[in-house]
């Protein structure tokens, strides 16, 4: 765990699934007048840079965010995210592959869509990363940042003052007791602060490493609303690495669903590989 960075697949098409999630479900949360916090258990550095030594070995953006920048239907479904990364782009007239340069994470999505009355706390395990994200996003008096084992920490941040909001987890399960340790944190949420809102991100790997469909199941059994949304932009097979990644959202937002149907259908048609991807989204559990 302590070896992941995230700036090697900062902009990927599971970055774009997420923000573009995130985003919608902040959307939903500042509707209402009263405040509400968010709480990221895995915060990264809190932007990205696409110039860099990680981000630019592998370009993960040019077929992730880089696909969607024109997209009509994208751009007015969830016009926050697109007018962000223009304002984190100024030199680029227009964006592409080639002028984007500076990427959000999750930090930067939370800060730039929240309100002065709303609180953030953000976790984030990695010494380095730690150090970035205390340089992108500690200046906003709104946000408390920590350089801890979200895991262990969470219990003891529920349940929050303000009693509504968001916990925000998207662990790199590179080790093999994330799957387990995810599931054990939503458990303590739900029982300290049961009316939050959870978002946990999920990988899809190749068949012979994938424990998504299991993890999934163990989600639905605890028997809160619950909406999946996934994206396969190729054909889950032998090969290593990851194939897709979805969101499991518990107690979701009234008419989240029919929102996220226009974020899927774009998401598939931009960055699926033509007769080989797949996109699901389904109410696992609905609301009572």
């Amino acid at each position: 765990m302590l070896s992941y960075r995230h700036g090697f697949h900062a902009g990927n098409h599971a970055d774009v699934l997420k923000h573009l999630t995130l985003c919608l479900l902040l959307r939903h949360l500042s509707a209402k007048d009263k405040p509400y916090c968010v709480i990221d258990t895995h915060a990264g550095a809190g932007t990205y840079d696409l110039s860099d030594r990680f981000a630019s070995v592998n370009r993960e953006f040019a077929g992730g965010v880089a696909e969607i920048l024109a997209d009509p239907g994208l751009k007015a479904a969830v016009p926050e995210y697109f007018d962000l990364l223009k304002k984190l782009n100024p030199q680029a007239s227009e964006l592409s592959a080639d002028t984007l340069r500076y990427y959000p994470g999750s930090p930067c999505i939370e800060a730039a869509l929240t309100r002065e009355c709303d609180r953030l706390t953000l976790l984030e395990l990695h010494h380095h990363e730690f150090q970035n994200l205390l340089v992108n996003m500690g200046r906003d008096r709104r946000i408390t940042i920590r350089n801890e084992d979200a895991f262990k920490l969470l219990p003891a941040l529920l349940p929050p003052p303000i009693r509504r909001g968001l916990i925000f987890i998207d662990p790199s399960y590179e080790m093999a007791g994330d799957y387990f340790a995810v599931v054990k944190a939503i458990k303590v949420a739900l029982t300290r602060f049961n009316t939050c809102q959870i978002a946990l991100w999920y990988p899809v790997l190749s068949a012979w490493q994938d424990d998504s469909r299991r993890l999934v199941q163990e989600i639905r059994r605890l028997g809160v609303p619950l909406l999946q949304a996934e994206l396969n932009v190729r054909q889950k097979d032998e090969t290593p690495g990851m194939s897709g990644s979805g969101m499991l959202l518990l107690n979701y937002p009234y008419k989240l669903d029919e929102e996220l149907e226009t974020v899927m259908g774009g998401l598939y048609a931009r960055l699926a590989a033509p007769h080989n991807g797949s996109a699901r989204l389904k109410v696992l559990v609905e609301h009572p």
